[in-house]
């Protein structure tokens, strides 16, 4: 029974992992917009730049910033907010990336797995 539990477990295991990243903006041209249904924006540019030099399947979302911080505090499942500026104590209710651009930088939920934010630190660091 127990090798059946495991095995189920390692066939699972790659479809967990390809779950898209939540990636939550907000509306602040020039930086992060959406034009015609498609997010853009140099924020964006370089965002996406290294989420795929870090392998990392996202999934951008235009959401108002209030709602962020909701879905920031209820840290149901992996998630970042793009844009945040890391004050002292955000660390608490989230992780926060290196930096994407000016000041701004991903505010993620603690349940994002640290793999990922290590992958993702990486690719904003170059």
């Amino acid at each position: 029974m127990n090798r059946l539990a495991a095995a189920l477990m390692v066939l699972a295991a790659p479809a967990l992992a390809a779950e898209p990243l939540a990636i939550h903006y907000n509306e602040r041209p020039p930086h992060h917009f959406t034009m015609q249904g498609m997010p853009q924006g140099d924020g964006i540019d370089k965002l996406r730049a290294a989420l795929t030099a870090a392998n990392i399947p996202y999934q951008l979302r235009s959401t108002p910033a209030k709602q962020q911080l909701i879905l920031l505090k209820a840290n149901v499942q992996p998630a970042c907010m793009l844009a945040w500026v890391g004050l002292p104590g955000r660390e608490r209710a989230g992780k926060l990336s290196e930096i994407v651009y000016d000041d701004r930088r991903l505010w993620c939920t603690q349940a994002t797995p640290d793999d990922v934010m290590q992958r993702l630190n990486k690719a904003l660091r170059k």
